[in-house]
């Protein structure tokens, strides 16, 4: 009996034991959760993060403009006529706009064969009609009147050639150093921020901890496109610059 009663009680205390061993290991693992979590919002605590923007009007100075003439003929040394009589009314054109020839490329004259079709309809080996086509590249810094040209080059139509005008492309030559303007401005803006967020808190700015660039949105004049790879247009003349950076500053008390 004696025996029974040591055991139970061996077995009891060892319980004991086990329950406040692992009571306090959890009691510890808590404590040391809650230190760090302490630790972690302590420092984001002395972080502060912020966007800067800034945002400049700018006007093109280089515009490009590619148009197409082409001509149909039965006979290929016909098409060649043609296409050269559709040429020299283009160059002739031009000229009168006092657009030089080194401002102004023809490209390689492009052949597409049309075949005849049997009386189901199946194209045969021959050949009923040459198509020839030719494309102009005109390149200007005066995007006012490339602009009306794009705009003006399709009466020649009524003359009877067969022309395409595409829109013209506006851009800006100096965009690598207002870009590189705009991120300075850019900066300052978010400094600025951080400031006015820091005193308010009773803090002031302290050492920069991050900064990473956004991508640059070119649009035209008063849009609100917006998109994650950034956007280049080159439809409008005046277009509108905008630069973000996300910067992160520690906060001194």
């Amino acid at each position: 009996e004696n025996g029974r009663k040591m055991f139970f009680m061996n077995s009891t205390t060892k319980g004991a034991m086990f329950l406040l061993g692992a009571t306090l290991a959890l009691g510890f693992a808590w404590s040391a959760s809650m230190i760090s979590n302490a630790m972690v919002r302590m420092r984001q605590q002395n972080l502060i993060r912020v966007k800067g923007v800034a945002e400049q009007k700018i006007k093109s100075n280089w515009a490009s403009w590619r148009g197409e003439f082409w001509c149909k003929a039965a006979k290929l040394n016909e098409g060649y006529e043609l296409l050269s009589k559709s040429k020299d009314a283009v160059r002739a054109f031009l000229e009168a706009k006092e657009m030089k020839g080194d401002v102004f490329s023809f490209e390689p004259i492009n052949i597409e064969m049309e075949y005849q079709t049997d009386e189901k309809g199946h194209k045969t080996n021959f050949i009923q009609f040459y198509i020839l086509r030719q494309g102009i590249v005109l390149e200007s810094a005066d995007v006012l009147k490339l602009d009306s040209i794009s705009k003006e080059i399709t009466d020649l139509i009524k003359q009877g050639i067969e022309l395409r005008s595409n829109p013209p492309n506006f851009v800006n030559t100096d965009i690598e150093s207002i870009k590189i303007d705009l991120l300075g401005k850019a900066t300052k803006n978010a400094y600025d921020r951080a400031d006015i967020l820091a005193k308010n808190s009773r803090g002031k700015v302290g050492a920069l901890s991050s900064a990473s660039q956004g991508v640059f949105q070119i649009t035209p004049v008063n849009s609100t496109d917006v998109s994650d790879s950034g956007n280049y247009d080159t439809s409008t003349i005046e277009k509108s610059v905008k630069a973000i950076v996300t910067l992160e500053f520690q906060v001194e008390k």
